[in-house]
This record gives C-alpha cells, structure tokens and sequence, in this order.
C-alpha cells in the first residue's frame, strides 16, 4: 500500500512537474502560433491554393526573367556584403581581444554605439553623406578633386556601404566571442615552441576562430538577404532586390498571391541558410550562457530592429564578450599585435572601420542645430529651428507619442509573456527546451518583410490594420524572442536549489516565483524591457504594413519624411533619438548596477 501510495505521489508530482512548463509556454505560443506562423502558413496557402490548389503562381514568378534577375541581384549583393564585413570585421574583432583593457572597452563601445542607433537613423545618415550636395561631394569639391558632385547615392554602392555600416556591428560581435572562447594557453605554448607571430596566427588562431568566421558570415548573409529599408531609401531602378520586389505586389500592382509566392521563396532560401549556420553554431548552446550572461547583453545586444533588429545568437554569444573582458587570450594575439609591420596594419585598418562606424553618427547631430535650409556640413551656423519646427508640429508629435504608447506595451506584454516562455524553457525538459528554442527564435530568423506581409493579410482580413493593437501585436512578434534569450540566460546561472528549498517549505509554485526566482534575475527583467521597448521604437518595416494615418509611429513618420523631402527635420529627430537611446541605456545600466549591488 505504501509503495502505492509513494508511486501515485512520484506520478502526481511528475505531471505537475511537466504540466507547469506547458502553462508558463502557452502564451508565448498561442501568439507566436496565431500571428506568425499561422499567417505564415496562410502566405504557403495563398501561393499555392488560388483559386485552388495550382503552380501557376510560383511558375509565373519564376518564369518571368526579370525575377530572375532580382533573385541573383538579391544574392549577389548578399554576398558581397558578406564578404567585406568578414574582412574589414576580423581584425577589429582580433584586436579587440587582444589588446589592453582599456583599448578594448573603448573600441567595443565605438561597435555598440553603432549597434544601439536607430536602423533608419543609421540610413539616413548615410544619405547625408552620400548626397549629390552631401557631406562627401562638398569635401571632395572643396579639396578641388572633383569639379561637380558624383553620382554616389542611389545605386548599387550606396546601397553595400550602407548594408555593410549596418551589418558590421553585429560580423564584429560574433567574431569577438568566438575569439575570446580560443584558450590562450595553445597560443602561448605555440609560441614557447619556437613558432613566429604568423606562424602561431595562422596555425594555429586562425583555425579556431574558423567556425566563428563561418557561423558569422551566414548570419550576415541570411540578414542581408532580406534588407529592405536600405535598399528602398539608397537604391536605385538597377538596385531592386527581392524584399522591395515583394513590397511591389502587394501595395503596387495589389497581386497578393504573387507576393506570397516572393515570400516564399525568400523564406525557403533564408531557413536553408539558417539551417546550415545552426549546424556550425548552435543556438541552443549560446544560449547555455554562464554567470552575468544576461547583465552583460545590455552592452552589447540591440534589437532593432528593426526591428532593426534581429539575432538569434547574439544576444548570448556577445555575453562572453563583454561578461568576461578583463580576461583575454594573450599569447599569440599580443605578439602579433607587437610586431611592427603586422601591429600596423591591424591598428590602421581597425581605426579606419572604427570610423566609419561612429563619424555618420556624429556628423548628424552638428546638421540638426544648422540654420541653413539644406544639409551643409559644417552648419554656416547655429540655430534651433528645427528642433522648433519638430516640436511645434502635430504630426511629429503625435507620432512620438504613438511610438513611446505602443513602445511600453509591446515592453509589457513581451516581458509578461517573454518571462514566462524562459522560465518554462530553463526548468523544462531538454526536449521542450530544444524545441521550444528553434520555435520561439523563429521570428528572429524569418525577413521582417515576409512577416509584415504575412501579418498585414491577416489583420486586413480581421480588420485590425490601422488599430494600436495591431501595432502592439506586430511588435511583440519581435520582441518576445529577445525577452525569452536574456531572461533565460540569466535563468541558467541561477540555483535551482533555492526553488526546491522553498517547495520543501510548502511555498506554492506562484509563490516561490515570484519571491524566488524573480528577485535574482531583476536586473534581467529591466534589461529585456529595454530591448523590448527599443525593439517596438525603432520597427520600421512592420509599423509600414500594418499602421495607417490614424496610428503612424515616429519610424514611419521619419520615412515618410525622408522619402518626400530630406530636410534638417529628420536630422534633429536622428539627434533625438540617439540622445534618448543613450539616455534610456545609461538608465537602465545604472538600474542594473544597483540591482547587482543589492543581490551582492
């Protein structure tokens, strides 16, 4: 009787056990399953089922030569791109680890400057630059090398530089974690072996770093596949790519089933790459991050993105990059660093990347105070008018105030349900955990274009375009995965003895939650709100889709803006959102600080 009794009370606790992980992953997935996979799998059907079950959408797009020559635009320009971010990113990246530590906090903040800034902030400026009367043609002319402006925007080198700029943060993050995982005791003893500087980096640094330069690259290349802003804001009639093509079924010649069929083969392409990126660096593994994995992604993780941003390894993998900076591999990278022809090179070109990082950031915020009518550079001199203009404009503020509402709901829903998803993930099963990752990371993976496609079928049949809530739920789409990878790996460095302790103690389960396991990880929860928040503030391309003219954001108002008329306008909103972007993060990080001290 008693082993009965002992076997109903292991089989009780068994389902309990399993059963709390399935409720604490049911938000998560009822709205990832109803507003992104369900609408992805309605673009699947709209491809293939109308009218009814048929081909004829995937052999008209594939039959006309023109697609053909945007799919081979797509990914040449994919892979250009990719290959100069591998290039131009590895030195930096190598230097960072290897030299002092003072050096290497002030080149990863050059890197994560970049990476904070709004994605369209970050075009724009580009645009200032590139301008037929922009900064560059003014230098040019002014040094007398030119004797009109050239043509360098709205063409196809517009278009890389400015994919490159974008991209490089996240090439030199990767990098710099893969390299700082290389034990340095193999350098060192390389080095006690008679082996040279050059000998020891390519021999035996170079191999290892290996998997991080491959897993990088296919991450830049699945990213690159589906720009669209850039390409849309820099690129010309010969720089049409697939995301901009599919924009053009749906809101130009209005063929929903032939942008479906765009979608699709976009989407095919991307989870083919992803798959083989996974296999070199699994997402799972990164995110098996140590002690201080989730307050070090404040300092090096953004999405964005976009909506602008979004990453699958890198929230965890750029952990180890700044969790552990004060150690670093030392025994080929300070030698190669040392020796003269080679330290050289590798301080000259990390400067020169360094630069171009941070100088379109910064040339746009003298613009904005300028009193002249036009982007002159330097300022003629100094007014506030534009920031005056900004202010006393209804539409800009109107579409601040938008933004910052659906910026701090999309926060709290996505820590609400973000939260709940990590903890399931963490105290789950190894197979939910696997499962539930690859699920959960989905959307970070997916173009944002196919999701704002696929998202703005939905809600037009539902009637929601145009609403808050169909902001809110877009947004949360993207920023839920960021909440579960920074959550989760804050989770992974706690013990879960505590938790046992207080169920011994009879502590029911919402109890020990909420004064157990949240308390630690509190730090976590207001680092994940950040992101979340900057996640839904600076979506572009979802807000596109699915807002209207009762519900624009300050992103849509900013493209709006710039693709009517570029004025100092736009650079004094660029200002302001660089400011309040930094502001936020020094808030937060000074949060953070005091939330360490405290569990200290």
């Amino acid at each position: 009787m008693a082993t009965s009794l002992h076997a109903l009370r292991s089989a009780i606790a068994w389902s309990v056990h399993n059963r709390e992980p399935s409720l604490l992953l049911a938000p998560a997935a009822l709205l990832l399953g109803i507003f992104f996979f369900i609408p992805l799998a309605g673009l699947l059907s709209l491809s293939l089922l109308d009218p009814g079950p048929t081909f004829a959408h995937y052999q008209e797009f594939l039959g006309n030569p023109t697609n053909w020559i945007i799919l081979a635009r797509t990914f040449a320009l994919a892979t250009k791109v990719t290959l100069i971010c591998l290039l131009l990113g590895y030195p930096l990246a190598f230097w960072i680890v290897s030299a002092r530590t003072w050096v290497a906090a002030a080149l990863l903040l050059a890197v994560v400057l970049s990476f904070f800034t709004s994605y369209l902030v970050r075009t724009y400026a580009w645009m200032v630059l590139l301008g037929r009367f922009g900064v560059i043609n003014q230098l040019l002319m002014a040094l007398g090398l030119t004797e009109r402006p050239l043509d360098l925007i709205y063409n196809q080198f517009s278009v890389l530089v400015a994919m490159v700029y974008i991209l490089m943060p996240y090439t030199v993050l990767v990098l710099t974690s893969v390299m700082r995982g290389i034990p340095f005791g193999l350098t060192r003893a390389a080095a006690s072996l008679g082996a040279s500087p050059v000998q020891n980096f390519w021999r035996v640094f170079f191999p290892l770093s290996a998997p991080g330069v491959i897993a990088a690259g296919l991450l830049v290349f699945v990213f690159a596949l589906g720009f669209y802003i850039t390409p849309a804001l820099l690129g010309g009639p010969n720089t049409i790519v697939l995301p901009m093509q599919i924009d053009t079924y749906v809101n130009g010649t209005l063929n929903w089933p032939l942008a479906a069929t765009a979608a699709t083969v976009l989407l095919a392409v991307t989870l083919v790459f992803y798959s083989v990126s996974n296999y070199f660096v699994d997402s799972e593994r990164l995110l098996s991050s140590r002690q201080g994995a989730a307050q070090s992604t404040i300092s090096t993780v953004r999405h964005s993105t976009s909506g602008y941003v979004r990453l699958i390894d890198l929230a965890t993998a750029l952990a180890r990059t700044v969790g552990n900076h004060i150690r670093f591999p030392t025994g080929v990278t300070r030698n190669w660093e040392r020796a003269a022809l080679g330290g050289k090179l590798l301080r000259g070109m990390s400067l020169i990347l360094i630069a171009f990082l941070v100088s379109p950031i910064l040339i746009i915020i003298p613009i904005s105070f300028s009193s002249s009518r036009f982007l002159d550079f330097p300022p003629p001199s100094l007014s506030l008018q534009w920031y005056e203009a900004y202010f006393k404009s209804e539409a800009w503020v109107s579409a601040t105030v938008q933004s910052l509402v659906v910026g701090i709901a999309t926060a709290l829903v996505s820590l609400a349900v973000g939260s709940a998803a990590a903890i399931a993930l963490v105290r789950g099963s190894p197979r939910m955990r696997r499962i539930g990752y690859q699920l959960l990371l989905a959307p970070l993976i997916v173009p944002v274009i196919i999701s704002a496609v696929a998202l703005y079928f939905l809600f037009a049949r539902l009637q929601l375009v145009n609403t808050s809530l169909a902001l809110v739920i877009a947004h949360s789409i993207g920023a839920v995965p960021l909440v579960v990878l920074i959550v989760a790996a804050s989770l992974q460095a706690q013990n879960v003895r505590l938790e046992h302790a207080a169920a011994s103690l009879g502590a029911s389960r919402i109890v020990t939650i909420w004064r157990i396991v949240l308390p630690p990880i509190r730090p976590a929860l207001v680092v994940a709100g950040f992101f979340a928040f900057l996640a839904s503030f600076d979506e572009v391309v979802l807000s596109l889709f699915v807002s209207g003219p009762n519900t624009k954001t300050l992103p849509v108002q900013m493209w709006s803006g710039i693709r009517e008329e570029i004025t100092p306008t736009i650079a004094a909103v660029s200002s302001l959102l660089i400011a309040f972007t930094v502001l936020i993060y020094a808030g937060v990080e000074a949060m953070r600080q005091v939330g360490e001290r405290r569990g200290k």
